[in-house]
């Protein structure tokens, strides 16, 4: 892909200062080279390469709007065991002051998930209850072979549903249906505190 940045004239925040009307074209492999030089320090100083005069943080703000990070922590119970994140990222998101863009959602570590769901009871037996007729406990898994520690299905059904969920902002608030929420699950076999990192991204 040779075209990274492309970005729209008739949008008022796009092209550079004093001349918003310019497209920017890059080569994948040198804009890759220059991010990983100007995140170690090591590049001829703050400018991209020769080819463009566009600091990187610069090209960053520009091309893609503002950004905003913070971090929910969540205590489970062990497997099984879901959260509804909803009302924390909104509240992120509400705090960040974007308009317009998207929230990403992501669990760390890899047996866990996050999603959207109908968060009433029913739904938050019955989602993990077929996860474990889909990937049930088993000492068969190669996982459990190298490892031994019985969390073999907790792998599988986290990689299924993912660790990360992306979610449009529209006027401020989150583009979710009225039964839906966003939720995350404990797969692991034990209590285990999470990190989820919220991202939000767009513009005021």
């Amino acid at each position: 892909m040779e075209e990274v940045a492309r970005l729209n004239p008739d949008c008022p925040k796009s092209g550079i200062p004093g001349n918003p009307r310019v497209h920017l074209r890059f080569d994948q492999r040198i804009l890759q080279d220059e991010i990983g030089l100007y995140r170690h320090g090591t590049g001829p100083g703050p400018v991209m390469n020769p080819e463009s005069s566009l600091v990187l943080p610069e090209f960053l703000r520009y091309a893609c709007g503002m950004f905003y990070q913070r971090e929910i922590q969540v205590q489970t119970s062990g497997h099984r065991h879901m959260h509804d994140l909803t009302g924390e990222i909104a509240r992120i998101v509400t705090d960040s002051k974007v308009r317009c863009g998207l929230v990403h959602v992501f669990n760390v570590g890899s047996t866990a998930a996050v999603g959207t769901i109908e968060f009433e009871p029913g739904l938050e037996r019955d989602l993990p209850a077929m996860l474990d007729k889909l990937f049930p406990p088993s000492r068969d898994y190669g996982h459990e072979q190298a490892w031994h520690d019985g969390n073999g299905h907790s792998h599988l059904q986290a990689t299924v549903l993912g660790p990360s969920l992306t979610v449009p902002i529209k006027e401020g608030a989150l583009a979710l249906g009225t039964w839906q929420q966003i939720f995350h699950l404990e797969c692991d076999i034990k209590p285990r505190r999470r990190t989820i990192v919220v991202t939000v991204m767009g513009d005021g």
